[in-house]
């Protein structure tokens, strides 16, 4: 997945990871996990149990201007094959649900590139609003979304008014 240019086309300058590169981020996942409590998931397909990529917590790099070292991100990749079924959304769905109720959140954040139109499709699905333009480390543009508390409070129920009665 790190290799696949189309997967990395809006993750940070766009380029396909080196295996070590790859693997040096799958370590630092591991490690936030041990420090934090909190942090990114595999997605697997619940018939085939293969695995279609990632989403998660985890705390903005202090290299990013205009964050504090206390804010959280979500986050979601996955493999093209998984792209348009849902996958995102129900994950983003369970982890924002995660921040708020098991971590203590009161605000989350998600950083997009503002071509990542899908992106944030799902930002939106899950609740965010957007926020404010930023620019990456490698100066790139990028739109934060974000999610509060009390938004999230409005989008559960919201959520439970349109589930289907049996």
């Amino acid at each position: 997945m790190s290799r696949d240019p189309e997967v990395r086309r809006f993750i940070g300058p766009g380029l396909p990871l080196e295996r070590e590169k790859a693997d040096a981020d799958f370590d630092w996942m591991l490690a936030h996990w041990e420090e934090h409590g909190f942090g990114w998931r595999s997605v697997l397909d619940k018939t085939t149990n293969q695995w279609l990529g990632f989403v998660g917590l985890s705390f903005i790099p202090p290299e990013l201007e205009g964050f504090t070292a206390d804010q959280v991100e979500i986050g979601w990749s996955l493999v093209r094959h998984a792209w348009g079924q849902g996958y995102a959304t129900e994950g983003a769905t369970r982890v924002r649900n995660e921040a708020f109720e098991l971590v203590g959140l009161d605000r989350l954040r998600a950083r997009l590139q503002p071509a990542n139109i899908a992106s944030a499709r799902v930002a939106q699905k899950i609740g965010m609003d957007y926020e404010r333009e930023a620019f990456g480390p490698q100066g790139v543009a990028l739109h934060i979304y974000y999610l509060d508390r009390l938004g999230w409070k409005r989008e559960l129920q919201r959520s439970a008014s349109e589930a289907p009665r049996a």
